[in-house]
Order: structure tokens, then C-alpha cells, then sequence
């Protein structure tokens, strides 16, 4: 025998090992019950040298059920979002062309933006011969001020993106999460329905998929004094030594809090605390807000009392330039971690790195509010507020506000940095439909179609050894081999058995005995020329080569476009066919001929053909 045949026998040994190891981890998850197998049972089950008990192959929703969800994303909450970042760009802009803009902000009901300024023509003028294309000025606004509005067109292509961008975010989010094969595709009326196969906890995908992740950068206004308006309005705070003595009054309170000033000394500002946040809202719905300037608003922080490890809570206010400075856009990546710091207690807290430009900003941004202090605010929330002591550029970090167990809030850090890397949704989604659904083909229709697979397969193990004897005995144990390779390769890329999967995999298997048919064709008339059955088995292989190849590339060829335009059951069957057609080149050319080699081996050989 010639060496190479070695060499591929070692490579077909070292294949078939290789596959019946990955499959390990699989056979125990489908030996327990259904209840048990994605708990501490299943990883207990799995020997230690046994591959990741993770690895193994995962049934869609059609075949194990799952949870269900319908999303409606807010768009018109984010067309007033993008309204008020236009505000903010439209004033920078004019001050860069030497205008003079007293304020640059929204109009009372957010849908226009609206510039203040001693020359209202000469800013309407300069505004629209740059943003000509997308906005407008309607008219109407007061006296000093000038509106712009998005034209429909653009409003349109404005909340058509919002719900692509939410659809991409939240199909982000799963990919990082690790479910396996969900089928998340986009509805009329801004909804987006996604079906999450095996998942068991609706509360958990609420949340994560949820949740807005809005991250912001905002300068606090320490220097300014609005706020003491509200002391003859609502009770000072009830204390004790200088502590925050809970519960607080219903209609909220106010207390100070000693701030340090960019250009040295200190002052007493003034906050409003309360022991919830919907009563901290209402207060500052009634007290506060016809007291600031249209450029300031008024952020809700967490704060604590009292000490160890379990602390009562309360809700203040922070004074803010209204201004967003920087965005979570600009984050490449986030983990959750311990602040191991001299005064971060060890305590969970969000790791984040800026993008190349984000750090740029970060630095510019800090570098100009040396001393002051700058707040960190998720989805509406103060996390926290430290004084920019230096410049900062590529790495930050998010300390959660509220105390509680570690473990507890290492999960929200967790949380956190997973929808911070997945990336934040443009508006808030409201949940319109929430069911925990069973396998919609039910235990007996797996049955009946695991029943029809083994008898099909059956059959053409029957056909292929009838009508070629020997040569179709080699072609079985070829296609034996394919199934393995095949169900072990998806085991280890995580894929799912769905049934479009199930149809995927048996049109691979009849993809491997085509090949055959197509060798044993022609070492058939090969040998009717007269060749030896060495010579015949030789050309029946070469000859045929480029013919399966050819076969294979044009159904790997649909297979990849199906994989990257398709989603959930057709990307299912996608992936279950490139994998196959892969398994099936190698069982079909290499292990059928290291086999015929064997036995043609010697020129007196026979072959059943």
C-alpha cells in the first residue's frame, strides 16, 4: 500500500473519533428528560472529559418550544430624540459660523427644533442652506426664535431606521446572549417579533431585550442656584447627625449636599430627595422644573443610608446641563468587574472601552471640565457622578448606585455591559405579546417524522447495497459517516435542529449517495472496457471529480445566499446544508476510495460492482 493511503486512513480514524467525541456532550442532554436538560443535571451528567457540556446540539422552538415575544418600538420617541441631538448640532454649527445663538433646544412639544437668537433671518438662512434637504422652517414660533422641522420624507426615513436599528440591537443582544437559532424578524406597525427556542424565562428576556441602554455623558451645573427655589415650597429633609433619616415625607423633601467648584471653593447645593421615585418625579414636576433654564434639566440618582451590607434607599435629584456630551455609541466594548480601588469596596461595577473617536471626545470633553463633575446616566438614571479629576480617554467605568448583595448586583453589571456591547436601542420598546409556547409539532409528529427519516434512510442503505452490492456496502458505510460528521460539526458551532434543519440534513445524506452513484457509474464502464478493476477504480474517482465538485458548489453556492439574505428556519436549513455538503465531499471521495483501495489493492482483486 502506498503511504498516502496511510496517511488517510489515520485521517478518517482521527475524524470519526473526533466526531463521536464532540457528539458526547449531545448524547447525555438527549438521554435526560426534557425538564432536566438545562439545568444542574445535565452538567453533572456530562463526564469531565467529556468537550464543553454548552457544545451540544439544541432543538428549535418547532421541536422544543420556547418563549415568544412581540416588541413595539416608540418611534416617535425617537424622532423626538433625534430632534433634540439636531438642536444641539444646528448650535454648534452657528456658533461656528459666527452667529450669536442664546439658546438652542426643542420646541414645547419636541417635534421641532428651535433657535434663539438677535438675528432670526440670517440664522433661518444659514440653518437652510445647510440642512435644506432634510428640514424646513414652518413658521409659528415666538417672538426671538425660529423653528425647524424634518420634512415627512425624512420623519419617515427616521422611524423606518428605528425599528431596522432596534431589530439589529436586539438580534445583537441574543447573538451575545447565546440562544441559539432565534428567529427575530421585523412586523407592520413597528413591531418585532422574536421566538427564542428552549428559553424558559420571560422575565429575564424581557429585561435584557428591553431594556433601552441609553447610555449619556452630562456636565452637572453645581454652580447654579435654581434650585433653592423649592426650599419654601417643600420640608427640609429629616435627619439625624447630619444622616438622611428614612422614610422621607410623600411629597418629597430637600437637603443640600456640599459640591466643590471648578475654580475652587464650595458651595451648599440644593437637591430633593424622596423615598420613591414616582413621588421624587411628581415633585419635580410641580416644584422644580418652572424654576431652571431651558438649557438644564433635572437628573434622578440612587443614594443610600445607614451601613453594612444591606442599606435603605432613597431617590435624589441632580442639577444638569441638559446637553448630552457624549453617547454610549462611541463604546467598543463592556464587561462587568470588581472595583478593587481604595474606595470601591469591591464592589461590581461596568468596565467599559471607548472607540477610537469616543476616546477622543472623552478627552476633549474632560479636558474642558477639569474639576466639575460629570454624571453617567443609563436609561434616564444617575449611576453616579465623580468629579473629572484628570483627562480621560479610552477606558471609564459605571458604579451601580443601589446596595445589595454581590451577586445580585454582578448580574446587573453582567446585564449591563451586554446590552452596552450589543448596542443601545434608538427608542424604548413596549412589550405587545409574551407567550411561553410548546413544540408546535407536538411528541408525536417528532415521532412520526423521526420514523419516516430512519425509514428513508433505511431504504436507500437497501437500494444502494441491491443494486451495487460490495460497491454500495462501501457507499453506506460512507454515508453512515457523513451523518456523524455532520451532526457532529453542528454540535460544535452551536447549531439548531430545527425541522427545516431535519430537511436540510437529509438532502445532504441524499447529496453523499449521489456522489457514489456518480463513482459507481463509472468504474462500471471503465471495467466494461476491458480495464482492470485497480485501472477502473482509479479512473472511476479521477474522472469523476470535477463532476461532484461542480454538484457541490452550486448547491453550496444557494446554500450561502440562503445562510446570509434568510433567517430562522430558512437560515436553519442553510446552515444544516453547508455543513452537510462539506461532510459529504469528504466521506463521498476520501472515505469511499481509502476503502476501494484496500480491496483493489492487488491486481487479482475482485470487485461487486
Amino acid at each position: 500500500m502506498e503511504r498516502a493511503w496511510y496517511w488517510r486512513v489515520a485521517l478518517i480514524a482521527g475524524v470519526t473519533l473526533f466526531s463521536l467525541y464532540e457528539l458526547v456532550p449531545s448524547w447525555y442532554y438527549f438521554s435526560l428528560p426534557p425538564d432536566q436538560r438545562n439545568g444542574a443535571e445535565y452538567e453533572k451528567s456530562v463526564p469531565r472529559w467529556a468537550p464543553d457540556p454548552n457544545r451540544h446540539l439544541n432543538l428549535g422552538l418547532d421541536l422544543q418550544g420556547g418563549i415568544l415575544l412581540s416588541m413595539g418600538v416608540d418611534v416617535d420617541r425617537a424622532v423626538k430624540a433625534k430632534v433634540a441631538r439636531r438642536a444641539d448640532e444646528i448650535g454648534d454649527f452657528l456658533k461656528e459660523k459666527g452667529l450669536t445663538v442664546t439658546a438652542a433646544g426643542t420646541s414645547p412639544d419636541g417635534a421641532r427644533v428651535e433657535i434663539r437668537g438677535p438675528d432670526t433671518a440670517k440664522i433661518a438662512d444659514t440653518v437652510l442652506d445647510h440642512y435644506g434637504s432634510e428640514m424646513n422652517a414652518p413658521g409659528g414660533a415666538p417672538a426671538g426664535a425660529v423653528w425647524f422641522g424634518f420634512k415627512p420624507k425624512t420623519i419617515q426615513d427616521f422611524k423606518s431606521k428605528a425599528v431596522e436599528q432596534a431589530e439589529k440591537t436586539i438580534r445583537n443582544r441574543v447573538d451575545k446572549w447565546g440562544v441559539t437559532e432565534p428567529d427575530i424578524k421585523r412586523k407592520a406597525n413597528s413591531q418585532i417579533q422574536i421566538q427564542l427556542p428552549g428559553f424558559k424565562d420571560p422575565e429575564k428576556a424581557k429585561e435584557l431585550l428591553g431594556r433601552t441602554a441609553q447610555l449619556e455623558f452630562k456636565i452637572a451645573d453645581d454652580a447654579s442656584t435654581a434650585l433653592d427655589g423649592v426650599r419654601g415650597k417643600l420640608p427640609p429633609c429629616p435627619g439625624d447627625e447630619g444622616l438622611m433619616k428614612l422614610p422621607l415625607p410623600d411629597t418629597g423633601c430637600w437637603t443640600v449636599e456640599r459640591v466643590e467648584l471648578p475654580g475652587g471653593g464650595a458651595r451648599e447645593e440644593t437637591m430633593i430627595a424622596a423615598t420613591r421615585r414616582d413621588q421624587l418625579e411628581a415633585a419635580i414636576d410641580k416644584y422644580a422644573k418652572p424654576l431652571i433654564a431651558p438649557d438644564q434639566e433635572i437628573g434622578i440618582g440612587e443614594s443610600s443610608v445607614g451601613t453594612g451590607p444591606v442599606r435603605d434607599r432613597y431617590y435624589r435629584t441632580y442639577l444638569l446641563h441638559a446637553k448630552t456630551e457624549l453617547t454610549g455609541d462611541y463604546i467598543a466594548d463592556a464587561r462587568a468587574a470588581t472595583d478593587t480601588s481604595s474606595t470601591g469596596m469591591n464592589r461590581p461595577v461596568v468596565v467599559f472601552t471607548m472607540s477610537p473617536e469616543g476616546a477622543r471626545l472623552m478627552e476633549k470633553l474632560t479636558s474642558a471640565n477639569l474639576g466639575r463633575r460629570m454624571a453617567t446616566v443609563l436609561d434616564g438614571k444617575v449611576e453616579t457622578a465623580p468629579y473629572i479629576q484628570g483627562k480621560i480617554a479610552a477606558n471609564g467605568q459605571i458604579t451601580l448606585g443601589q446596595q445589595r448583595g454581590f451577586q445580585e448586583m454582578f448580574q446587573e453589571a453582567s446585564d449591563i455591559a451586554l446590552v452596552l456591547k450589543a448596542g443601545a436601542l434608538p427608542a424604548p420598546v413596549t412589550i405587545s405579546e409574551e407567550r411561553t409556547v410548546g413544540a408546535t409539532l407536538g411528541p408525536e409528529l417528532v415521532k412520526k417524522g423521526t420514523t419516516a427519516a430512519l425509514l428513508g434512510f433505511l431504504l436507500v442503505v437497501l437500494f444502494m447495497i441491491a443494486y451495487y452490492r460490495a460497491s454500495g456496502l462501501i457507499a453506506d458505510v460512507a454515508l453512515l459517516l457523513n451523518g456523524l460528521l455532520v451532526l457532529a460539526i453542528m454540535a460544535i458551532v452551536g447549531s439548531t435542529l430545527t425541522l427545516p434543519g431535519i430537511a436540510g440534513f437529509v438532502l445532504t445524506l441524499g447529496m453523499a449517495v449521489d456522489a457514489n452513484v456518480l463513482i459507481n457509474e463509472r468504474i462500471r464502464e471503465e471495467l466494461r472496457a476491458g480495464k482492470t478493476v485497480k485501472q477502473s477504480v482509479d479512473q472511476g474517482y479521477d474522472k469523476v471529480f470535477w463532476t461532484i465538485v461542480d454538484s457541490h458548489v452550486t448547491t453550496l453556492s444557494a446554500g450561502v445566499v440562503l445562510m446570509n439574505y434568510g433567517s430562522g428556519p430558512v437560515r436553519g436549513f442553510a446552515v444544516t446544508l453547508i455543513i452537510g455538503l462539506a461532510a459529504s465531499m469528504f466521506t463521498s471521495i476520501v472515505v469511499t476510495r481509502a476503502i476501494m483501495d484496500f480491496f483493489t489493492r492487488r491486481d487479482t482483486a475482485r470487485l461487486s460492482v
